[in-house]
């Protein structure tokens, strides 16, 4: 399940087979800094109604506690309902809150108006380990796919708009090789206009294009993609060429995508534009969402564009793996690549920083959602935690065989949600991190994150609701206090996608050895953080913490480690 959702209908969205733990759904400051202007609490009475429902049917309960907590705000008070953070809320006040949200995410919803999906897969192994293996299941046109449906359903039954699949044109982008590479590569499948007719689709690729972006008789021909590679790739060994599952994906993402000519015209003709991406694929989206906007193909003035990384390497992957025989001996130069993002002063991060601030600062939402026991990614860098940015939501998925509701599962929402609120958590999601990384037997959660439609759900909510205060015409004044900005952003510009604001970056590098003895100290210190004082919500889940970790039995030896290494910090509480 997801925690909170972001319908705002309650706090957490209930999914049948998963937990997806977050913090709150709100802009972030710079690190260390405080939230702009007043710090609202919104609660959730009064929202509840659809997750008790969902909860008698037999679904994964979390406790009640996280359903109710603050939300640092970013829109104003007209907009929101005055709510003081430091204060209780009667009510009555909380209910004209919700149901002020509940209004303009219905009325954001009934503007999304032409929908652009743009898939972008990860990094693939070779062809050698896949007969070993199995064929990768993260492709391209599977994102699209779960994200036109959970598009569809999500506004079909909480909004109550149809839309069909006519009316969402997908872009499964397909491609291997290095980082800067695959964003040439991704490019040219949506600027070129040359229609080539060297290979037919297969009959099953046809088939699948029923309900697609255009039917099948209407399909052109097209070549797959290996054939525009850049001449880095052309270079690669045999070992590396692309097997017969890849070029039956790229040959099935052809027949998903509008016709070559039209592509770039009907993604810039988009009112609303979704960039699914996983693993290797979030920093190629970043910089391919840059490129788009440099040429004008995407307009955040204009356009609502959200980007949904999920489990996305943006520090790195898990350090230890660089020593692996496979990484160094059999795995291609993109995998290696991938190790130098732990690096913040290598080319590859500061490229990738650099297209980050870009898109974040032209108005970009931006959803990090990490995966419990991933044994390829650790936490800290799928949320990206060196950036802060209002634009910017991090969560978690939790599947349900490994979902616990006990001091650790619990003590990671809520360094989640203090991010989300714009409060600085001292770095304790990066030496969390290592308490929840999976390892490469047994453990599949870097794959099982993007089966979950809620997930995909969530971006979307993300999107409604961060931008449902902003007015859509380019050419509209628009107030600072309606876009929630503090009184020093009198200038900021206003787009589509939100206002345009800086973003804070925090090097650190991945490769060095954390000390684990600075957990005890990092939680004394989030223990007398005067924002988290002043909030009753906020000192109401560290009271819980408290109560969990003496109930808390961990069976792991990375929890039983952590437990013991806060035993002091319990008993000076």
């Amino acid at each position: 399940m997801l925690v909170p959702d972001l319908d705002f209908e309650s706090a957490i969205s209930v999914a049948p087979t998963i937990d997806v733990l977050s913090g709150e759904p709100t802009g972030e400051e710079s690190d260390g800094m405080k939230p702009g202007g007043d710090a609202p609490a919104l609660s959730w009475h009064g929202q509840l109604h659809e997750l008790g429902k969902a909860l008698l049917k037999g679904v994964i309960a979390i406790a009640p506690d996280w359903a109710r907590s603050a939300v640092q705000g970013r829109h104003s008070a007209d907009t929101l309902g005055q709510i003081d953070g430091r204060s209780s809320c009667s009510e009555s006040t909380e209910h004209s809150s919700s149901q002020r949200i509940k209004r303009a995410m219905d009325a954001s919803a009934h503007t999304l108006g032409k929908i652009a999906v743009v898939g972008v897969h990860g990094w693939f192994p070779t062809r050698m380990l896949q007969m070993i293996s199995g064929e990768p299941t993260g492709k391209s046109e599977k994102f699209c796919v779960m994200m036109r449906d959970a598009i569809k359903e999500y506004l079909h039954d909480t909004h109550g708009i149809r839309v069909d699949n006519s009316d969402i044109s997908l872009f499964p982008l397909v491609g291997e090789g290095r980082i800067e590479d695959r964003v040439e590569l991704l490019l040219s499948q949506i600027t070129d206009t040359d229609e080539p007719a060297d290979s037919q689709p297969p009959a099953s690729a046809i088939g699948r294009s029923s309900g697609g972006n255009r039917p099948a008789s209407s399909l052109g021909v097209a070549s797959p993609a290996a054939d525009r590679k850049p001449k880095s790739q052309a270079k690669a060994s045999s070992s590396d060429a692309p097997s017969s599952s890849a070029r039956r994906s790229e040959m099935i993402a052809e027949v998903l995508m509008p016709e070559r000519k039209r592509r770039a015209e009907m993604l810039k003709a988009a009112d609303t534009v979704f960039v699914v991406t996983h693993s290797q694929g979030t920093p190629v989206s970043a910089m391919l969402i840059e490129r788009l906007i440099e040429l004008e193909l995407l307009e955040p003035r204009r356009q609502r564009i959200g980007m949904l990384a999920m489990a996305g390497i943006s520090h790195g992957p898990l350090p230890y793996l660089k020593d692996n025989v496979v990484i160094k001996y059999i795995e291609s130069e993109a995998a290696r690549e991938l190790f130098e993002l732990m690096d913040p002063s290598s080319p590859q991060s500061q490229r990738y920083v650099g297209a980050l601030s870009t898109i974040l600062h032209k108005g970009v939402r931006l959803i990090c959602i990490g995966s419990w026991v991933d044994e390829v990614v650790p936490l800290y860098s799928a949320i990206i935690q060196g950036v802060s940015h209002p634009n910017v939501y991090r969560a978690m998925y939790v599947d349900s065989h490994h979902y616990l509701d006990d001091f650790l599962t619990n003590l990671i929402v809520f360094a989640l949600r203090l991010r989300n609120m714009g409060i600085y958590d001292h770095d304790l999601l990066t030496h969390l991190s290592e308490v929840v990384a999976g390892s490469l037997w047994g453990h599949s959660g870097h794959s099982t994150i993007y089966a979950e439609p809620a997930v995909f759900k969530l971006a979307l909510k993300w999107l409604l609701y961060s931008t449902s205060f902003v007015p859509l015409s380019s050419s509209a004044s628009v107030p600072t206090v309606a876009l929630g900005l503090p009184a020093g952003h009198q200038h900021a510009e206003a787009s589509a996608s939100g206002s345009q604001i800086h973003m804070s970056y925090r090097p650190f590098n991945a490769a060095e050895r954390l000390n684990p003895f600075f957990i005890p100290w990092i939680m004394r210190t989030l223990w007398d953080e005067p924002e988290i004082r002043q909030s009753e919500g906020l000192r109401a889940e560290l009271q819980r913490l408290v109560a969990l970790f003496d109930k808390w039995a961990p069976e792991t030896k990375a929890g039983k480690e952590l437990k013991y290494r806060l035993e002091p910090v319990r008993a000076a509480l």
